[in-house]
Order: structure tokens, then sequence, then C-alpha cells
């Protein structure tokens, strides 16, 4: 039997964990969380890392995760939904309040707003324009033969996709796309070298959205922007509300997709009898592939949320006042739910998977989401009838969002 002492030797919340992870486990510290579930379900865990909180429980079982998620009375989002100690969604740390991280009335409200514009049968109508996106990003790359899957592919669709949702101008995409990168993943180097360069993004889109709001406003069009400026005239949102949701729109609607995409296809020249399958079987396996990429991919590790009372969670009393974070990575890992869950199968079924979340906030997003990663599979498999692997893939640093930086792919032209 592991002893708690060893369960926060483990560091599970530590960036370089994730950032230094082995691609033999998908990246994941997939024998900490197994052995996390089997002994010690939720603990206190201390955190290693000047930039994020001291500490936080951590719930690795699918069915707690799950549980927690969808008790938004007990366990809410107002304190924040990740363990950094700035968070720029939450105004007491001098930020723009986002509906990610409210509760009840506010949250439903500014929902509500944005709704509308990612709800399925509007998705399904942007379908044509994705495509369109995609044979724009994939003709080039496969023509080079020798990309870096990452920023020539996954980060351009999402990256065109969430801007054309947001009716965002094609000339300030890659505006977009930097200061996303650099205030999405301040915990990377790379991508946030200091605070000043984060706090920068955040000023520059925060600005930006109430700019694009205006542009609406004047000249109203089919975009979540024009719902949103239309809603500030009504004043049915505030500025700084405003603010906060452009914030949480670009960061999201970037990150997350362009990271299921990269460990996706990783994970298919990994496994190359799945590649083979898909390309096969295609029409009978490709909903289901997309889903098991959902789950293999995990986009997000995890979110804190916060007790509101006293609770037991698999038998731990947390006072009311601490911060727990959800693996919603382990989660969908978890054996009892999943029957081989290091295989990984694009026929797995039911895939009871929680990479959107599950409860109230739920990935509002999640339709454009599998959207893009089906349009990719089938505008790439039309292109090219095979993709290996030439470099090593690249993780980033971060405890939140799991990201990958590079991952250098041959394609094979049909």
């Amino acid at each position: 039997m592991t002893s708690m002492v060893d369960a926060m030797s483990f560091d599970i919340l530590n960036p370089d964990l994730y950032g230094h992870g082995d691609p033999a486990t998908n990246g994941l510290p997939l024998r900490q969380y197994e052995t996390m579930r089997r002994e010690f379900p939720c603990y206190r865990q201390p955190i290693h890392d000047t930039d994020l909180m001291d500490w936080a429980w951590v719930v690795s079982r699918h069915a707690d995760v799950i549980a927690i998620d969808r008790d938004h009375d007990r366990f809410v989002s107002g304190r924040g939904v990740t363990l950094r100690k700035f968070e720029p969604t939450l105004p007491e740390h001098g930020g723009k309040p986002s509906m990610i991280t409210m509760d009840g009335a506010d949250h439903v409200r500014n929902r509500r707003i944005v709704g509308r514009g990612f709800s399925p049968p509007v998705i399904r109508q942007f379908e044509a324009r994705f495509r369109a996106i995609c044979a724009d990003v994939l003709d080039p790359a496969v023509a080079k033969v020798d990309v870096d899957f990452v920023t020539d592919v996954a980060g351009e669709l999402p990256l065109r996709a969430i801007c054309a949702l947001l009716g965002v101008p094609d000339e300030d995409r890659a505006d977009v796309l930097r200061w996303s990168n650099a205030f999405s993943v301040p915990t990377d180097p790379d991508y946030s070298p200091t605070m000043d360069e984060m706090m920068g993004a955040v000023l520059s889109i925060w600005a930006y959205g109430v700019s694009l709001a205006e542009k609406r406003r004047v000249d109203p069009r089919d975009d979540v922007m024009s719902k949103v400026a239309a809603a500030l005239e009504a004043e049915q949102l505030s500025e700084d509300e405003l603010m906060g949701m452009m914030l949480l729109l670009a960061g999201a609607g970037n990150e997350t997709t362009r990271n299921a995409l990269s460990h996706g296809l990783h994970a298919l020249m990994r496994f190359p009898d799945q590649l083979e399958l898909l390309q096969s079987e295609r029409e009978a396996v490709l909903t289901s592939a997309v889903e098991e990429i959902l789950r293999w991919s995990s986009p997000v590790i995890g979110f804190r949320r916060t007790t509101a009372v006293d609770v037991e969670v698999a038998g731990q009393q947390i006072p009311a006042g601490d911060p727990v974070t959800i693996l919603y990575a382990s989660a969908n890992f978890d054996e009892t739910v999943f029957p081989e869950p290091e295989r990984f199968d694009i026929t797995r079924t039911p895939n009871p998977h929680v990479a959107f979340g599950t409860g109230p906030h739920v990935c509002l997003g999640a339709a454009v989401a599998r959207l893009e990663i089906r349009v990719v599979l089938e505008e790439l498999l039309d292109r090219v009838a095979d993709i290996t692997q030439s470099g090593p893939i690249a993780y980033t640093r971060d405890s939140f969002l799991r990201g990958v930086k590079s991952l250098p792919v041959h394609l094979l032209r049909r």
C-alpha cells in the first residue's frame, strides 16, 4: 500500500511533470494516476511552483470527478478554475469577469448570450466554411511534405474557425493567436517569457474585444461578437464582461482543439493499426474515432473548484473554502470505466469521457471541437496515403492545458 506521503511526492500538479512527459505514456503520468485512483482518490497535494497556489486537494476517479463537476452548489467556480496565482478572469486579481469563473445567475446570463452562437444546428451551418478553411490549410502543408503538424495544421484550423465564429477579420488572426498563447500558457517560457508579456497579451485581447464589439454594433453580422455587441447595447452585459468573454473564447477556442488534434494524430501514428482502420473503414468508425481522440488527448488536464461548505469526497473531509482539482486526464483513463484505458481504440463504444467536462460548466464549444476534428481527419485522409512521425513530440510546460508545442511529421501524398 502506497502511503499518503508517497502520494504527495508525486507532485502531480507541477507543470514540469507534463512538460517532460513520456510519449510512451501519452505524455501523462499514467502510473501515478492509476495509483492515486486505487489508493488515495482524494488527497491534499503540495505544489512546488512559484506561479501556482501552494496546495490543492486532488480528485482522480471518474465517478468523483463527474459528481463534483455537476455539484455547482457545493463546488463553486467563482474563486477560480486554475491553480495559478493570477487568473485574468477574476476581478479580485485585477482581471475581467468571465463565465468560466462565474456561478449562479451571472453564469447563466453570460452563457445564454453566446450559447446560441455555439449550438449544434448553428455549427452545422458552418461546416462548409470550416471545410474550405481546412483545405486552405492542408493543401500547402501536404505540398511541403515535411511539416510541423502543430504550427502548420493543428494551430491554424481552430484559430481560423474561432475567428470566423467570433467575427475576427483575417488580418487580425496572427495577433489573436499570439495573445492567446501568451495568456493561456503563462507557465511555459516559450509562450510567455515574463509576467509583463503575459499581462500585455491580456490587456491587448481585452482592448481588441471592445474594439471588435463596436465594429459589430455598427455593422452587425451573423457571428458571436455581433450577439455580444447587441447584448452590451441592451445592457444585458457589462463592458468588463465583454472583455472577459473575448479572452475566454479566443483562448479556449484556439488552444484546446489544437492540442486535441495534435495528440490525436500522434496517437494514430503510434498505433498504425488504428490509422489503417480509419483509412479503410472511415464512415463506420469516424464518429467513435473523434470521441477516442478527445478521451486520449484530454486537452484540459483538470479544473479547480472551491468548496462552498464542508464536504466529504472519497472518505476525505474537506473544509469549506479549500481548492479542489478534478483531474479530467485521470478520469479519462479510469480502468473501472474504460476497459484497457491505455489502448488507443477508435472503435471504443461507449466512451463516456469527460474531455469537455460536465454539468453547468460543460464546454460551450464542444460541437465546434467535434466538427473540427472530424473535418481535419476527413480532409487529411483525402490528401495523404500515409503519415509518419519525423521527429520527437514536444509538450507544453503546464498542468492546466495539455499542450503540444511541436510534432514533426512526414506526409505521403496520394
